[in-house]
């Protein structure tokens, strides 16, 4: 199977089947097709619809892809909870991901985090070379979810004055969510679900969880490589009620229906890149050797010609900072500036270069054409930012 084809599957699958939400809702919205008004009865768990005594009222939600025009999904929300949901395309430009908020009584709020993409190459070689053509940032080796727990969760959610209670089991979701790969033909895919529990002061309780799937693949190089997807959701409530709302998540999880139209659709779209995969599979075959060794050529030459103008102006400038400011005063001159300025030096890895932005912010986040914004909420991610225009922002970090 080929990463094209298998990758916007597995990341459909993950937002299918993890229950996510969003804060705010809209008649806009509403007018726009992405919520339906409506009602339904609540069931007991495991009862049919239509056999359940009255509990809650429901009403449905549909997710809808933009640019095909069809619905994906639908699943029933409790009544008094506001939901609202927009598509983004992260790795397919046909397949949309869904980033879905949801908020209600007793200080309830729910939402999602947009799905990460990573590969993780066996061959160092292909690795150098996919790095080479732009995908470096995507390449990285799998980690279990302790690691991703502290690299994007335990600091936020500290920050946002919770403490950690321990490990949530979930083991009636973890389940529905196995059940629905094996129904989408991934069966074989690897799944690891992590929850956690966190409290703070006011009584409330919140869910911190990661689903991360990973499936082995071959390339078009016939070398192995690891194609990995994760996804952070987050619930918070009030403590006496966090134990119900899980129920109702998990109820709302077992009610989506996806649509048989979309069914079809994606069948059509697979069975079209399965077919023009195996085209480029031929072709490539035939000519990666020769496109990797021109491309180490080319890199190694310009490599060594940088090296030289690099150790030239490094020398140069060195000089020039010696005689004008004394022996290692550029990083503390330009410190001085900045602090005069009230301005920070910041690199975006995106782009490869320095910018100067306003001092004073926690956090910096810089599209592709250097325009930034400054930010001070532990869990703000202009990636989610329902209110952004379609932009990819990149997290920077100061230069000295």
């Amino acid at each position: 199977m080929n990463s094209k084809i298998f990758l916007p599957f597995v990341a459909l699958l993950v937002i299918c089947c993890a229950n996510k939400a969003q804060v705010a809702e809209n008649e806009q919205d509403f007018e726009n097709g992405y919520y339906t008004k409506g009602s339904s009865v609540l069931r007991p768990r495991g009862m049919p619809l239509d056999e359940g005594p009255l509990q809650h009222t429901w009403k449905p939600h549909q997710l809808r892809d933009p640019r095909s025009g069809l619905v994906v999904s639908s699943s029933l929300y409790p009544s008094n909870w506001k939901v609202i949901s927009r598509a983004i395309y992260t790795t397919d430009q046909k397949i949309p991901t869904f980033l879905i908020q949801a908020t209600g009584p007793h200080n309830f709020i729910a939402f999602n985090t947009p799905t990460t993409f990573r590969v993780s190459y066996q061959n160092p070689q292909t690795a150098q070379y996919m790095a080479q053509v732009g995908l470096g940032e995507m390449i990285r080796p799998i980690v279990p979810n302790e690691v991703l727990f502290g690299e994007e969760v335990n600091d936020r959610m500290r920050k946002s004055g919770f403490d950690l209670v321990g490990d949530l089991p979930m083991p009636e979701y973890e389940s529905l969510i196995r059940n629905t790969m094996r129904e989408m033909g991934f069966g074989h895919a690897n799944m690891e679900y992590t929850a956690s529990l966190w409290t703070n002061d006011k009584g409330q309780k919140a869910m911190a969880r990661i689903i991360k799937m990973a499936l082995s693949q071959n390339s078009f190089y016939n070398d192995g490589h690891m194609a990995w997807y994760y996804t952070v959701d987050y619930v918070f409530v009030d403590g006496e009620y966090f134990e119900p709302t899980l129920d109702l998540l998990l109820e709302v999880a077992s009610s989506r229906e996806e649509n048989p139209q979309w069914v079809q659709y994606m069948a059509h779209l697979k069975a079209q890149r399965a077919q023009e995969s195996q085209r480029q599979m031929q072709i490539s075959a035939m000519n990666h050797q020769r496109r990797m060794s021109d491309q180490r050529a080319a890199f190694n030459a310009h490599q060594e010609k940088m090296r030289g103008i690099y150790a030239a102006q490094d020398a140069n400038h060195a000089a020039f900072m010696n005689r004008n400011f004394g022996p290692g005063s550029d990083v503390g001159h330009k410190r001085l500036i900045n602090t005069i300025r009230e301005e920070e030096t910041v690199y975006n890895p995106q782009i490869g270069r320095n910018y100067q932005v306003h001092a004073g912010s926690m956090e910096y986040w810089m599209d592709s054409e250097g325009n930034y914004i400054q930010n001070n909420h532990a869990f703000y991610n202009p990636n989610g930012d329902i209110n952004l225009n379609n932009r990819e922002w990149t997290i920077v970090k100061k230069a000295y």
